[in-house]
């Protein structure tokens, strides 16, 4: 509460200083200050009633005077002036923008701002995935007719996996997952799908079977993606971001067409933003 109101406080006095800095750089230029001396001068001379002759010669000098202080150029001034002004302004809408900015990064509420930016499009992918749902339960069907067709395709079983873990059917992906195993043998790929599944179903935690069929997947393909993926998800829930973001570069770089390559980098600019307000 102090913070804001401190923060409060220093935003209304650089408001009203931007709004006077105005009025106090309207000062008169000095020539008007020389033409006021001319006629104070002219004034004084005139009191002490001179001749007709020096009058006149006073009334042709101020009447020249005046005439040179109007054909001087005033550009130079104007501009010098202007320079000023709009430098000091720049300074100041800098220092007016700077100083809040400063203190609300400084503020713990902008690391809560960007995580829940976080989870605002984590949300939205999964409203995505419901609306989906649908559509996803006709594509296993047909999977399933295919599969009845040829029950010893391998693709098909890891396809019909891939379709149940979108339904949150950790069960069903993991029975698919284990029929693709008898079929094609203990591949990374596969194993890697299957510890993708027994991690969801687990709470989205790296248990200790999880945890050994990783150790075995790296053994066989260290740029397995799925292997990679949990890691680097269980480090970003930790926040070892240098881990996450270590590993979730290893996958965009091993140029995987199955990473989800906007969700990665989001993530990535995510951790990246929070280490930079974070850092003295």
């Amino acid at each position: 509460m102090n913070l804001l109101l401190a923060g409060v406080v220093i935003f209304i006095v650089l408001i009203l200083l931007l709004l006077w800095l105005p009025m106090a750089s309207s000062i008169k230029p000095q020539h008007n200050y020389r033409q006021q001396q001319n006629i104070a001068l002219y004034q004084q001379q005139m009191a002490q009633q001179p001749s007709r002759e020096l009058a006149t010669e006073l009334s042709q000098r101020l009447l020249q005077d005046e005439k040179y202080l109007e054909n001087q150029p005033h550009f130079s001034f104007a501009q010098d002036k202007s320079a000023v002004s709009f430098g000091t302004k720049v300074a100041l809408a800098s220092v007016l923008i700077g100083i809040p900015l400063i203190w609300y990064v400084a503020l713990s509420r902008y690391s809560d701002v960007l995580l829940g930016k976080q989870a605002y499009w984590e949300q939205k992918q999964k409203a995505v995935m419901a609306n989906l749902s649908g559509d996803n339960q006709e594509y296993i069907e047909k999977i399933q007719q295919q599969l009845r067709q040829d029950p010893n395709d391998a693709k098909l079983w890891l396809l019909l996996g891939r379709a149940y873990m979108q339904a949150n059917e950790w069960d069903s992906a993991l029975i698919s997952f284990s029929n693709a195993e008898k079929l094609e043998g203990s591949k990374a790929n596969i194993l890697g799908l299957a510890a993708s599944a027994l991690y969801y179903q687990a709470g989205e935690r790296i248990t200790p079977k999880v945890s050994q069929l990783i150790d075995v997947i790296l053994q066989q393909d260290p740029q397995e993606i799925s292997a990679l993926s949990l890691l680097a998800a269980e480090a970003y829930k930790q926040q070892d971001y240098a881990r996450a973001l270590s590993l979730w570069q290893n996958i965009l770089d091993s140029g995987n067409s199955q990473a989800d390559r906007r969700m990665i980098i989001q993530r990535m600019k995510s951790i990246k933003m929070l280490q930079s307000s974070t850092s003295p």
